[in-house]
């Protein structure tokens, strides 16, 4: 896309418009003035942004996602329960922590906000890889909170190595879930616990477009079926929570902050491209969030353990 169609604001307009009907559920009609004033304001020069500040900003794939999750996220999420997972781990103060999937900068600031010990970020999503490591830097955290990237079929650490880990999402979208749970029972020492976040449903055709913008392919399987494949790993499952109505309200309040954003949206000289990615990942988000509410799909946080040697 030519640069002066991704600046162009007549087009971002347009755009908006179309957005806000397709939110609001009416159909699009175009403004009077619309057609009258194309040529006029095709005419005018298009101001042209700075080659520099073009290729700082944010993937327009990463940007919806930051409006409609808040800074730092690629999903809902909750700066105090982020907080609180050393906690839930019981690890010790300086205890180091690995965390798979944290997607951006959030999750990892609020745990290391209130953990004093190492992280290492294990990341598989290429696109968050740049801005995760920019905003740790920032932070001044980039010494204690390392970012090492990771691709899910081929994931195979060190023997013993994990104190204790966190993974938001890897086995949403592992095709090879078995696998990952071998390793990760590998890596684990022994007697240290593992808390993993995933969605959980019986499969059903109405799932895929839930996930339809996700980083990788879904592969959601049942609450049963995931604790039976970590016990096969040879992990102990302390306990299943059920957490879905805490995500469904982060959700919710994702989905007031895009409506806010759509209304400053051409103001803001927000991208064409940037309101696709948004527009997309509300469809996408509308369908799960039925889904969560009439209970056919879960999120569940399980914390696991390591049997002691």
């Amino acid at each position: 896309m030519a640069l002066a169609a991704l600046f162009d604001k007549r087009k971002r307009a347009q755009a908006q418009a179309r957005f806000r009907a397709w939110w609001d559920g009416v159909a699009y009609a175009p403004a009077p003035e619309d057609d009258a004033g194309a040529a006029e304001a095709d005419a005018q020069p298009t101001a042209r942004e700075p080659a520099a500040a073009v290729a700082s900003e944010p993937h327009p794939r990463i940007a919806a996602r930051e409006r409609m999750w808040g800074t730092g996220r690629t999903r809902p999420g909750d700066d105090t329960a982020e907080g609180l997972l050393a906690a839930m781990l019981n690890v010790a103060p300086t205890a180091p922590i690995e965390v798979m999937g944290a997607g951006l900068a959030a999750p990892l600031l609020n745990l290391a906000r209130t953990h004093q010990g190492a992280i290492v970020a294990h990341e598989w999503r290429e696109e968050t890889l740049a801005p995760l490591r920019a905003a740790l830097s920032e932070a001044g955290l980039s010494e204690r909170v390392s970012v090492k990237p990771i691709d899910l079929d081929t994931y195979a650490p060190a023997a013993e190595s994990v104190d204790a880990l966190v993974s938001f999402d890897e086995f949403t979208y592992a095709a090879n879930a078995p696998r990952l749970a071998a390793q990760i029972t590998k890596a684990l020492k022994p007697g240290a616990p593992a808390l993993i976040e995933a969605y959980t449903a019986i499969p059903n055709p109405e799932i895929a477009p839930a996930f339809a913008t996700g980083f990788a392919e879904h592969h959601v399987r049942p609450t049963g079926d995931l604790q039976d494949l970590f016990a096969e790993a040879g992990l102990t499952v302390e306990s299943a929570e059920d957490v879905t109505e805490e995500h469904l309200a982060c959700a919710r309040e994702g989905f007031a902050r895009l409506a806010a954003a759509i209304e400053s949206a051409v103001g803001e000289g927000l991208s064409v491209r940037m309101l696709q990615e948004a527009a997309w990942e509300a469809a996408a988000w509308k369908a799960r969030m039925r889904l969560m509410t009439r209970q056919r799909l879960e999120r569940r946080r399980f914390l696991a353990r390591k049997p002691s040697a």
